[in-house]
């Protein structure tokens, strides 16, 4: 699955979050009509919140994890566990690697048959592995 245009819907990583969060332009366009996140962007996104130095940056974080929180949640049950192992296992036999958290999210999108919203190039070498669609914003 090549890079999508505009899904209907999509799973949001924590990058739009941040981009969002910080001003950083997002392509709007290319955002899904219905949005959902991965519960390891919610515990991202609350590291952020905790990891805060003071009242007004925790204030903006806050405000960030109460709009995700708004999303449809998915879990990582079993059937995100079964697309986390073939991906990893694709990614040895390839010899690349990606952050285990990107992992996850990528195989909470895979499970789903959602595509992973995003500004992070670390999906690159996920992408079409197990009929995962990238689309970046």
């Amino acid at each position: 699955a090549a890079s999508v245009t505009r899904p209907a819907r999509g799973i949001l990583d924590t990058s739009v979050f941040i981009a969002n969060e910080s001003g950083r332009a997002i392509d709007a366009e290319r955002l899904p009509d219905e949005s959902a996140i991965s519960v390891v962007t919610l515990a991202e996104l609350q590291v952020g919140v905790l990891a805060a130095v003071d009242s007004k940056t925790r204030a903006t974080r806050l405000a960030t994890v109460d709009l995700a929180r708004d999303m449809e949640v998915l879990p990582a049950e079993e059937r995100v566990a079964l697309a986390w192992a073939r991906l990893r296992v694709h990614l040895a036999e390839v010899g690349r690697r990606v952050n285990a958290n990107d992992l996850w999210i990528a195989a909470t999108a895979v499970a789903h048959g959602l595509p992973v919203v995003t500004q992070d190039l670390d999906f690159d070498p996920l992408e079409g592995v197990l009929g995962l669609g990238i689309v970046r914003v």
